[in-house]
């Protein structure tokens, strides 16, 4: 069955499942704030604790334990933090849909004050890359796949260990310059001095300064540099861009063109990719090419009923895993 086929006979359930629930999309923002404000207290806590049992044992033999077990903690943290910024990216990619909230200023608000603008970027700037991204999958009117396709990092098949330098440095840092001209197109920092392009409105602009305007100002009251720097700003410049690149890997065959089940490729994954790799089901991610009108607490149900169809089990690329020996980016390695 050709892809418009698809559309045609399934129209119907996607009208359906386009219906936005506002109580899912409270819960669905709710619980990644709250994930991470556990985070945040548990490092608080842990070091804290650290602090105490230091300076009551005044030996550092006896603290080492209780400093390793800090260093744990934090690590967690740090990984669910940079896990629940790509949350916050996809729930900003719905957004970006206008199914957030049928309102559209606010779906534009709810968005880039709870999602967009802690990751240092404005809904309407990757609106601007992503709606012809849809309309042009794979093609030179893709925006993705033109900027994915230059330099050859998302060229595959490639040796493991050059993915894993590629993935060392993304999570370290080193690669952010090379990260630059594609997160510039996201990224109100780039606008927000400076937009020639008159690609923002000048409330959004002006939202933006005074949301991180505020953010420097709390943290200068409170004393809590240390928490926005090496777990919120830090994550985000390292750790988010390596759990990106793979999943980027994972969504698209670049070399092919073709249709939505030719070249977009949905993973299953376990739960842990899920969390961090393909979170608030973007792994369901030819469901969402083909109806990009259902919002992302839907795509299971719609990808079910796709699963019926013997035509989309046998056509789609289906995949497990994102990683393991049988894992779509293991089949991808030479």
């Amino acid at each position: 069955m050709v892809v418009s086929n698809y559309r045609r006979v399934y129209a119907g359930q996607a009208r359906a499942l386009s219906e936005i629930s506002i109580p899912s999309v409270i819960l669905t923002i709710g619980k990644q704030w709250a994930t991470i404000a556990l985070a945040f207290l548990a490092s608080w806590a842990a070091g804290r604790y650290l602090y105490t049992v230091a300076v009551q044992a005044k030996d550092w033999e006896i603290a080492l334990p209780y400093a390793l077990g800090c260093a744990l903690v934090f690590a967690l943290s740090f990984f669910v933090v940079a896990s629940k910024q790509h949350a916050f990216l996809i729930i900003m990619h719905d957004a970006c849909h206008f199914r957030l909230l049928r309102n559209r200023r606010l779906n534009e608000l709810v968005s880039n004050l709870f999602c967009a603008f802690p990751n240092g970027m404005i809904t309407a700037s990757y609106r601007l890359g992503h709606l012809p991204h849809h309309g042009f999958t794979n093609s030179p009117h893709d925006p993705y796949w033109v900027y994915l396709t230059q330099g050859g990092e998302y060229n595959f098949p490639k040796p493991r260990w050059e993915l894993w330098k590629l993935l060392c440095k993304d999570a370290s840092g080193v690669n952010l310059r090379t990260w630059w001209p594609g997160l510039r197109i996201l990224t109100g920092w780039a606008y927000v001095f400076q937009d020639k392009q008159k690609f923002l409105d000048p409330s959004e602009r002006a939202q933006f300064t005074i949301f991180w305007a505020t953010v420097l100002v709390v943290n200068a009251v409170f004393g809590t540099w240390l928490y926005l720097i090496f777990l919120w700003l830090l994550p985000m410049f390292t750790l988010f861009l390596a759990l990106n690149r793979l999943r980027n890997i994972a969504e698209h065959d670049l070399n092919k063109r073709g249709n939505e089940l030719e070249h977009t490729r949905h993973v299953d994954g376990n739960w842990l990719e899920r969390f961090a790799l393909a979170p608030l089901n973007v792994n369901f991610h030819i469901a969402h090419h083909l109806f990009p009108s259902v919002p992302l607490y839907n795509l299971p149900r719609l990808h079910a009923a796709l699963m019926k169809d013997p035509g989309f089990k046998e056509e789609g690329e289906i995949w497990k895993r994102y990683l393991g020996k049988e894992g779509l980016i293991s089949s991808l390695l030479s």
